[in-house]
């Protein structure tokens, strides 16, 4: 009697076309999920740090800026990713310590009184049908310091 070897595996034709297509919608929506949840968190951190230089600049150099170079210096801090933002708004003024309340132009602090720099705006996301986001997503930072009157 001849011994023969272990019978042939059965034939799986298409199974890994079908786990392929099982497996990588779910992969790519994890990847571009985190790919669009790091733009947005960088796009907070660079808002955050651009409010707070506007800020700084601001109260330095309260009687020699113009409220447009205070926006300058904040548009220039986001590092070129306020293209991701509509609406962008950037605003400059005296402010209340406690409520953040617009009291006054900011032109007009005197030694001790309060700077706030704000932006506001919406971050649009690059694929936000596939992840079920909403088109936009509001978006603001504020930065306030106190005036040092040069």
């Amino acid at each position: 009697m001849i011994k023969r070897g272990s019978p042939a595996p059965p034939r799986r034709r298409g199974s890994v076309a079908v786990e392929t297509g099982i497996v990588l919608p779910l992969f790519l929506l994890m990847v571009l999920g985190t790919f669009e949840y790091s733009r947005f968190i960088m796009l907070r951190n660079l808002a955050d740090n651009a409010v707070r230089e506007g800020a700084r600049a601001a109260v330095v150099h309260t009687y020699d800026y113009t409220t447009s170079q205070i926006q300058s210096e904040v548009t220039s801090k986001l590092a070129g990713q306020d293209g991701q933002v509509s609406n962008l708004s950037i605003q400059v003024f005296k402010a209340d310590p406690t409520t953040g309340a617009n009291l006054d132009a900011w032109t007009n602090a005197r030694f001790g009184d309060w700077i706030m720099v704000q932006i506001t705006g919406n971050y649009t996301p690059a694929v936000p049908r596939l992840l079920y986001m909403g088109n936009t997503i509001p978006v603001s930072a504020r930065a306030m310091m106190r005036c040092e009157a040069n």
